[in-house]
């Protein structure tokens, strides 16, 4: 099994004129600059998401854009029962929603506007600091409960730990790593604060976060423990390979900016604005400067990938990852 030979690549944007595919017109430009809106956030990318918020209300005086942090789901019916224009999710329609959506004739623009990640972490004490897909699978689904049965683990029972299953990124995970198996018991947690904190205090867990959050969140919660540790991931269920860049199989990876963006870590995904702004209000320019280079520049700084300009990877040096 190949392992841990890729050198370090930074991620830079590649600065172009970028036109969101809500068409806007000239004298529209105010409507979509100007009010109030309440944008519903999956939590796992609402530190960059309110970053993003907070740019543009300084750069527009008279827009007031408020991000409320909930699970994706929440999000989702806010949208589809039309309490809201705009939202951010972790994940796309699940076919239970785009059901709804065809009986009642609901018509939502979409549109990805970055590249996040599902993050694995650990206690600070852990000694182990890799996992493939396939050990996942058996730690979630309830197969695998000794650090033991890992190799090179702590001893002792494992304990994973979850959010709500109306988180996106937990629904995503299902999705990507079970497949048709079910959770296994797992410790509930209510938010990705929650998994954090409880992962940092106890030595036999390991939980789910998004990238966002490991790399954002954690100053959120100001705490003089050691901070959990994330583990790299290696892809080694072929069947899963359209998910990766064919060339990382059986590598580990750590959700490093450039892994994410080349789709060498194997639990990257999307990050997606789902919009019923038709008349280019406000929820319109907001998302068009989410998706401009101010916008996608945010998203860069905050370790994740843009997704609508133009990125290259530049390499730092030979030393392996």
């Amino acid at each position: 099994m190949k392992k841990r030979n890729r050198a370090l690549f930074v991620v830079m944007v590649e600065l172009v004129f970028v036109v969101c595919s809500c068409n806007i017109k000239q004298n529209d430009y105010s409507a979509t600059t100007e009010g109030n809106l309440d944008v519903y956030c999956a939590e796992s990318i609402s530190p960059t998401v309110t970053q993003v918020a907070s740019e543009f209300n300084s750069l527009y005086s008279k827009a007031h854009v408020t991000i409320h942090a909930v699970p994706t789901r929440t999000a989702i019916v806010k949208l589809l029962n039309n309490e809201t224009k705009l939202i951010v999710a972790s994940r796309r329609f699940n076919q239970g929603e785009l059901d709804v959506m065809k009986k009642y004739k609901i018509e939502v623009d979409s549109m990805v506007v970055a590249y996040d990640a599902a993050v694995i972490i650990v206690n600070h004490d852990n000694p182990i600091d890799s996992i493939n897909t396939d050990q996942l699978r058996g730690i979630f689904a309830g197969k695998i409960t000794s650090w033991n049965a890992l190799g090179k683990g702590r001893g002792g029972r494992i304990i994973p730990v979850l959010e709500s299953p109306n988180s996106g990124i937990v629904e995503y995970f299902k999705n990507r790593i079970l497949g048709d198996e079910k959770f296994g018991e797992a410790y509930p947690c209510t938010t990705m604060a929650h998994v954090y904190t409880f992962v940092r205090d106890n030595p036999q867990s390991i939980g789910i976060i998004s990238a966002d959050w490991q790399y954002n969140g954690p100053g959120l919660l100001p705490s003089k423990k050691p901070a959990p540790k994330w583990l790299e991931v290696a892809e080694v269920d072929s069947t899963s390979i359209s998910n990766i860049d064919p060339n990382s199989f059986g590598s580990y990876y750590y959700p490093y900016q450039a892994h994410i963006g080349r789709r060498y870590y194997p639990l990257t995904h999307p990050v997606y604005f789902f919009s019923r702004d038709f008349d280019a209000g406000l929820a319109t320019g907001f998302l068009t400067f989410a998706a401009g280079n101010e916008g996608q520049k945010i998203f860069l700084r905050n370790q994740l990938v843009p997704a609508t300009v133009p990125v290259r990877y530049v390499q730092l040096n030979n030393h392996p990852l």
